[in-house]
């Protein structure tokens, strides 16, 4: 060694997933390194015409167990563990083995299988790399002399070190790729605990230990402010936002993920209808559903137009050229139409994502949406604390049968389902969250829903004032939903003198019989959840 330079003379390759492998494996013959491999791997780079050896032969390592041990043998992680130090290597020689300069491990496919509704527990277990890991953090512990590369995506990085050293690394690579390789193999461990803990266990409930493993998917230009710095991850092994496209626009903030993690859910469980919500820093601005895309949208943006203004549009159906000229600021045209930040939608029609991409200076940023999130639960990071609980599922609907009417007026059956509506609208607002809608019924369906006021406030009753002044005298009519239960009456006065005609509560508070009374003076359906919705 000199400089901190180590030359690679030896590699050791065993790879599950052989992407990249034979061009890599090239790479390294140019530079006449010996190469030992291990079962598959072997056979791959033999197949391929590339020079290598049997590392069970070379070593002479025997198989056991029905393959379950091939590389936990002394002379093997000898050879991996050894300082280039007198003392080490005469240890080498006795045990018949050179050191070996680079490890090149990747492992099975453990987060795929377990997974994999098909697979049974054996063939779960069966791949959990025991070798492979050993092996990764081995050479990782040892990276004054041996170089790890555990992860196709970095062979490229290594074989441009090799070129830049004539075949050797430097010390500065090596420790960069130790604490990459121990970042894998950690990742791998959490992998096996949350897959195993989710599958084996009967009765889960929340686990004792919480683990996240996440990788770096983007630096964000700063956070929610410019002094902030900030990175978006994506949580390994679940499915996410990171994995949608963006078709136009600049680069999204820190910010603008919030925007959108925060208006995707809002249209969970209104699969069955064209969906459109409006949201400006994660509250909803407007919400509605109706027979087509674009009236379900302008029907949204009339809730409250001014609050659109540089906010996010989320929908659920293919975005046509008739939506496509309703988003979005039509400059040189006297219309409602708003500056618009984020569009997101399933997918778009090319005149309309054409149309799109035009206005605003090409500033709408374009997202094309895929599934939503897989990943079980909602947490919280609070002054060091982890605060964990089940995601909500809003394709979970109330149940119909727990609504309960106390009140002496009675829903019919149109208002009734307006304030199952109003319900899981309400549902996605943060508390204390109001509801103000209407909309319309025929054959038995509401086939027309709209907000006309959306609001959260620190107070149940100012909530209740900021959703009716936005309706305004829209409201005479129209049904409230509220996420939590009133705890006085005035809330009642205020809803009976706009003219809302029904309200959907979740009940419960010790005022409830003040409530129902306040509710028969204005002639109120009062329709009780028995459950509550809060949204922190």
């Amino acid at each position: 060694m000199e400089d901190n330079l180590v030359e690679v003379k030896t590699a050791l390759i065993s790879v599950a997933d052989k992407s990249g492998l034979i061009e890599f494996a090239r790479e390294l013959a140019t530079f006449e390194i010996t190469l030992l491999a291990t079962g598959g791997t072997h056979s791959a780079l033999k197949e391929a015409g590339i020079p290598v050896r049997s590392l069970q032969d070379d070593m002479n390592l025997p198989q056991s167990l029905s393959g379950r041990v091939k590389t936990l043998h002394s002379p093997l992680f000898g050879a991996i563990l050894a300082k280039r130090t007198p003392e080490h290597l005469a240890e080498l020689r006795a045990m018949k083995v050179d050191p070996i300069d680079m490890v090149v491990v990747n492992f099975y496919p453990f987060e795929r299988v377990v997974r994999d509704k098909d697979a049974d527990d054996e063939k779960v277990i069966e791949n959990i790399d025991i070798g492979g890991p050993s092996m990764v953090r081995a050479s990782s512990k040892n990276f004054e002399y041996v170089t790890v590369v555990p992860s196709p995506r970095l062979y490229g990085f290594v074989v441009e070190e090799l070129r830049s050293n004539s075949g050797s690394t430097t010390l500065a690579v090596r420790r960069r790729l130790a604490v990459e390789a121990f970042s894998v193999t950690a990742s791998y461990d959490a992998a096996i605990y949350n897959g195993l803990w989710r599958r084996l266990e009967k009765d889960p409930g929340l686990p004792g230990k919480y683990l996240l493993s996440a990788s770096k998917f983007q630096d964000a230009k700063y956070g929610e402010n410019p002094d902030q710095r900030a990175t978006i991850y994506s949580i390994d092994g679940a499915r996410g936002m990171t994995g949608w496209k963006q078709l136009a626009g600049e680069t999204l903030s820190f910010n603008n993920y919030l925007d959108i993690g925060s208006a995707y859910d809002i249209l969970g469980g209104f699969d069955g209808v064209p969906a459109a919500a409006t949201v400006k820093h994660g509250n909803i601005s407007g919400f509605a559903f109706a027979p087509t895309v674009s009236e379900a949208y302008s029907l949204a943006h009339s809730c409250d137009p001014e609050a659109d203004f540089g906010g996010t549009v989320v929908l659920n159906r293919e975005v046509d050229l008739e939506t496509a000229m309703l988003i979005g600021k039509n400059e040189g045209i006297k219309d409602s139409s708003v500056y618009t930040e984020i569009l997101i939608a399933p997918s778009y029609r090319q005149e309309a994502l054409e149309r799109l991409e035009k206005k605003q200076k090409k500033k709408i940023r374009i997202i094309q949406s895929a599934a939503g999130s897989d990943y079980p639960f909602d947490l919280k990071v609070l002054e060091g604390a982890v605060l964990l609980q089940e995601s909500v599922d809003y394709r979970d609907r109330l149940d119909e049968g727990k609504l309960t009417f106390p009140t002496k007026a009675q829903p019919e059956e149109a208002v009734r389902a307006k304030l199952l509506s109003a319900w899981e609208v309400v549902r996605r607002v943060p508390s204390n969250g109001i509801v103000i809608a209407d909309g319309r019924y025929e054959n038995g369906l509401v086939t027309h829903f709209w907000t006309l006021g959306v609001a959260s406030f620190r107070k149940r009753n100012g909530a209740v004032r900021i959703a009716l002044e936005n309706a305004g005298e829209r409201a005479r009519g129209a049904v409230c939903a509220s996420d939590g239960f009133f705890p006085f009456r005035d809330n009642v006065d205020l809803l009976g003198r706009a003219g809302v005609r029904a309200v959907v509560q979740p009940g419960g508070s010790v005022s409830d019989p003040d409530i129902v009374a306040a509710a028969d003076e204005y002639g109120i359906a009062m329709g009780l959840t028995h459950v509550r919705a809060f949204k922190h």
